[in-house]
């Protein structure tokens, strides 16, 4: 029965179109894959059923459609081999771009603007690396692998690119990775907070009876996990130093305010003072509506997640 709500024709289509793709359907453990969650990992290799039917896919789906735009683009030029299949020792791949003439491998990647100063992290690195590694093994010449990201809310002028030596020990540095996910007789412990789990892992099981419950703060001591990821921890320290020194400059920019304290016009500098006078904000008198209803009435927004990042002494 065709769906009445725009909305449900829309995502039923999207979703029905993104399941048939070879990606989708593949079997071996790609590229892609390595470096991310442990336990996803593991549950792919031990095919475990998928529990989440809530699993949003848009972002990749749009990331889905932007590489096909790219193909379809690079498709008549004869110097560049596009959506190239490789395989070695089991792992298989699609690789974006290559170009045989100079060795160079690209592999197009879409995020958003706000994710692009930690662009690229290890994970997308050792993808690169890897679809390196597995051309090199099939007799290809590779001499460099380049990460171009694509803000889904950006223009031109907001495509970023890393471009490193191709270097085989860090693709073996990633199938190391790998490696031991394979040997483990046991799923490894959880690696995301179940607020980004239930949207984003098709693993993800509320009830945990048969897939992964993710982490949650009320029933995990936070300082009993490890987060191995070095980016992570980077990102970490810049987010608290970035904090204090946003703190100073507030502080600095409030003592300059007072002054401007009076002042109308502009500067030689070509800068416009000016003060405008801003209404109070109108804020419902709770203590009479009480009088007049007998209640306050009250609505509830949408849940969010609050984030907190704070030195606790390392491990």
């Amino acid at each position: 029965m065709m769906p009445t709500d725009p909305k449900e024709l829309l995502l039923t289509a999207l979703r029905a179109g993104d399941a048939k793709r070879s990606r989708s359907t593949q079997v071996q453990i790609g590229p892609s894959e390595v470096g991310g969650c442990r336990r996803k990992v593991w549950y792919r290799i031990n095919d475990q059923p998928e529990t989440n039917d809530n699993e949003l896919k848009l972002a990749a789906i749009m990331g889905t459609a932007i590489h096909a735009e790219i193909e379809k683009a690079l498709a008549g030029n004869p110097d560049v081999m596009i959506e190239t299949e490789v395989e070695y020792e089991g792992m298989k791949a699609h690789i974006d771009a290559y170009v045989p003439s100079t060795g160079d491998v690209i592999d197009w990647k879409t995020s958003k603007l706000r994710n692009l100063g930690y662009f690229p992290s290890t994970q997308q690195r050792w993808q690169v690396q890897l679809y390196g590694y597995l051309l090199a093994k099939n007799n290809h010449k590779v001499e460099r692998v380049s990460l171009v990201a694509i803000a889904r809310d950006g223009d031109e002028r907001d495509v970023k690119v890393h471009t490193e030596n191709y270097n085989e020990s860090i693709a073996l540095e990633a199938l190391a990775w790998l490696s031991v996910v394979k040997e483990a007789k046991d799923a490894p412990d959880p690696e995301k907070d179940a607020s980004y789990c239930q949207f984003y892992c098709k693993y993800y099981d509320s009830s945990g009876e048969m897939g992964c419950v993710g982490l949650k703060k009320g029933r995990t001591l936070v300082s009993d996990v490890i987060i191995a990821d070095a980016d992570v921890d980077k990102n970490a320290l810049l987010y608290l130093q970035l904090g204090v020194q946003i703190k100073e400059l507030e502080k600095t920019q409030d003592s300059l305010k007072a002054s401007f304290e009076g002042l109308l016009g502009v500067t030689n500098s070509g800068i416009e003072v000016s003060w405008t006078t801003i209404a109070g904000r109108t804020t419902v008198d709770s203590d009479e509506v009480e009088k007049l209803l007998g209640f306050i009435p009250k609505k509830t927004g949408e849940v969010s997640q609050r984030l907190s990042i704070k030195q606790s002494g390392g491990k």
